[in-house]
């Protein structure tokens, strides 16, 4: 087990990003947005897709494509620039704000609110 996660982790992101996953329909930026980080203060792992759903919901940055993560544990906030390149963490952080902001069209909500 640990030698299959060092071997995934070796895996560069097109690697990962397999044809199986585009064959279920899974999209790239989705993909991307659900990845783990580690947190550089407390050191313990989290996903970044459930980060902004749940920490970073109230903030307005968060539709507007904050580059910025915060630990589920601890709340530090840290750049994404840490862990992707900026072209990457542009481009992630637009997709999630896009996605967060079309569930509050659907539902009516607005972060702050």
């Amino acid at each position: 087990m640990l030698d299959e996660k060092r071997y995934i982790d070796d895996l560069k992101r097109d690697e990962r990003y397999s044809f199986e996953l585009q064959r279920k329909g899974v999209n790239k930026s989705f993909y991307d947005a659900n990845r783990m980080l580690l947190c550089p203060e407390c050191g313990k792992s989290f996903n970044l897709f459930y980060s902004r759903a749940k920490i970073c919901a109230g903030c307005p940055s968060l539709i507007r494509g904050c580059e910025r993560a915060c630990c589920t544990h601890c709340h530090t906030e840290f750049p994404l620039t840490n862990f992707m390149s900026k072209s990457a963490t542009r481009t992630t952080s637009n997709y999630i704000g896009s996605v967060i902001k079309r569930y509050h069209s659907t539902f009516g909500e607005r972060p702050g609110q």
